[in-house]
């Protein structure tokens, strides 16, 4: 079977939530997240995530690409970039309303969203400069087709853009991806854990951040 990397289309976005959501649903801090929520409300909201970052990309350098099987065309993994940007005064104030208008659907465990996301917040704003560096946000990958090569696809797809620019690569990491990231040159600058038991987990959970320097790694 044969993939093909493609630009990522807003008519993709029910596609892009089912691999969403099939992935994340057994992560220890992102599958705690909303384990209440109605399913249906659950696809709404994730729905309405994804068709915000196509409509504001504009205001976010948000950049997405897919990966589909070549012979049927299904997508089976999807990358979701934000390249460098910058924002006139007025186009900040409309992404700080942006910012401030999205609410959680009913049975969000939202102490972990605060706890969580906040933490990613102030990582970012240490390391990170929107204006210069490249920010890999998201590479979900649907589970019958993890370790074929398709995150790696993704990645490349990116880090082509970013090293033609000699720019930096930040990104947020699971466990399970630190393998693939190290080889492509990311190094480990921050972390963040979390306490799960009291948001129905079981022990510490973790995420690396990580920043790749221009033309790093072999992978």
């Amino acid at each position: 079977m044969s993939f093909q990397v493609l630009p990522a289309e807003v008519s993709d976005i029910p596609d892009i939530v089912a691999v969403h959501q099939a992935s994340w649903e057994n992560d220890p801090i992102v599958g705690r997240l909303m384990p209440d929520v109605d399913p249906i409300a659950k696809y709404d909201y994730d729905v309405d995530f994804y068709k915000r970052k196509f409509e504001t990309k504009a205001l976010t350098g948000s950049v997405m690409h897919k990966v589909v099987e070549t012979e049927t065309g299904k997508l089976v993994a999807f990358a979701k970039w934000k390249y460098p940007y910058s924002l006139t005064p007025e186009q900040q104030a409309e992404k700080d309303k942006l910012d401030l208008g999205r609410s959680y659907p009913p049975g969000t465990n939202e102490a972990l969203y605060e706890q969580f996301f906040g933490r990613l917040d102030t990582l970012r704003k240490k390391y990170l400069d929107e204006e210069k560096d490249y920010f890999l946000h998201l590479l979900i990958v649907l589970p019958p087709h993890q370790r074929k090569g398709l995150g790696t696809m993704l990645i490349r797809e990116g880090l082509a853009a970013a090293d033609r620019d000699n720019a930096r690569t930040y990104i947020e990491a699971s466990p399970m991806g630190l393998g693939l990231y190290r080889k492509f040159g990311w190094k480990e600058i921050d972390d963040i854990v979390i306490d799960m038991r009291p948001h129905g987990g079981t022990g510490m959970a973790s995420e690396k951040c990580l920043m790749r320097e221009p033309g790093a790694g072999s992978a």
